[in-house]
């Protein structure tokens, strides 16, 4: 089982999906695109215990997917 979680100042939400399962992969990928189209930053663990490295798009295959706002500094 894959997750995703989409990080807000709503709070955290979490997405799962199977990669085999063809219903729950277009789920999670429809809701990578939103986030995305918001301008979220996203970051994919390939495997537990790897670094997570800066992704544009969604990979079904991915551990782990963290889609969070930019941070605006000044």
């Amino acid at each position: 089982m894959c997750t995703m979680y989409m990080l807000s100042r709503r709070g955290d939400t979490e997405v799962q999906w199977e990669p085999s399962d063809p219903a729950s992969t277009a789920r999670a990928r429809r809701a990578f695109e939103t986030h995305r189209r918001a301008h979220a930053l996203a970051f994919a663990v390939s495997t537990p215990g790897d670094e997570p490295v800066v992704t544009r798009d969604f990979d079904p295959d991915a551990h782990e997917i963290i889609l969070t706002r930019p941070l605006i500094g000044g």
